[in-house]
């Protein structure tokens, strides 16, 4: 039997670079220096568990602007393939790997999304790989692997190349795509609790089906170290007994608007990801919805590349 490859080739419309901002050195001197006079002072203690009690973290490193970026560098990007949407996270993960970031991708073939994830090597650069990336599809759960690159042909401009091998029961497959930031997401604003706090409704998806109206809750949970760490819940079951424990978000490294997510499935269950820990991202943007202001978009996958993702909007 042959197998003939797919190759596609995706294109977005470039958008205007958004306005970013910069504080001059002098103001955050100024400041500093206002901070050390001398006198009395008296300390009052906030609610820690109060999301408008949280402060920001520090954004270290400087965020990169990925509109103006020649180099492969974190956030959100979003292409249109016939009508259809394809969004790119690619978010660091280590502080000791500089270079190094995962790629998270959606592609909305139907209102449920396949699901791409691989470690992305050469962050920094014109060009990074990913040597281990898997393809979750949604309906069949087919879970294939492959590798993918990612380069900055001009400004702005993130292309991304995917690459599988033939399987018994598949062809061969090549899928290039052009994506560019999503603007609606205000990357160099650092995530903060009050972003997520509280109950999000709206369409999960697990590959062999979706839950309408699943419903994820976020409390504050802070920690000396994590004050913006927050409690991920729901109360809701999906596969008939799949349903999420020790659930958690927190904000990305780097200081930028992204939350690293994660949460475990009890072993004593016939879900397909029964005693699996699953990790991955979200954030929140502004809703293209009448009536709505928010869209939290939200991800996470298994080690092996499998996976569920939650869309709500409120």
């Amino acid at each position: 039997m042959s197998y003939s490859s797919l190759h596609l080739r995706l294109w977005a419309k470039r958008p205007s670079v958004g306005c970013w901002h910069a504080i001059p050195l002098s103001i955050l001197t100024a400041l500093f220096l206002s901070a050390c006079g001398g006198g009395t002072s008296t300390t009052s203690v906030a609610d820690p568990t109060d999301p408008s009690n949280i402060t920001p973290d520090p954004i270290t490193p400087p965020v990169v602007n990925p509109n103006t970026s020649t180099t492969v560098s974190p956030g959100v990007y979003a292409a249109l393939w016939n009508g259809k949407e394809i969004t790119s996270i690619v978010m660091r993960t280590s502080n000791a790997a500089s270079d190094t970031a995962q790629l998270y991708a959606l592609q909305f073939n139907s209102p449920d999304p396949d699901i791409y994830a691989g470690t992305a090597k050469g962050i920094g650069t014109n060009t990074a790989t990913i040597g281990n990336l898997t393809y979750f599809q949604n309906v069949s759960g087919t879970l294939r692997s492959g590798t993918a690159a990612l380069s900055v042909p001009s400004a702005g401009l993130l292309k991304t190349v995917v690459s599988y091998a033939a399987t018994p029961t598949e062809g061969a497959r090549d899928l290039t795509w052009y994506a560019n930031p999503d603007n609606a997401l205000k990357l160099d604003t650092p995530a903060t609790a009050s972003q997520l706090a509280g109950r999000w409704t709206g369409r999960w998806t697990y590959a062999f089906g979706f839950v309408e109206n699943f419903s994820l809750t976020f409390t504050a949970d802070p920690s000396a170290t994590e004050p913006n760490k927050l409690s991920t819940t729901s109360s809701t079951f999906f596969q008939q007994d799949c349903q999420m424990t020790l659930g958690e978000a927190k904000p990305a490294l780097g200081g930028v608007n992204l939350f690293t997510v994660s949460f475990k499935v009890p072993s004593a269950t016939q879900c397909f990801l029964k005693n699996q820990t699953l990790t991955g991202v979200a954030y929140v943007t502004s809703s293209p919805v009448a009536g709505k202001t928010q869209r939290l978009q939200w991800l996470a996958v298994a080690p092996d590349g499998r996976g569920v993702s939650f869309r709500a909007d409120r």
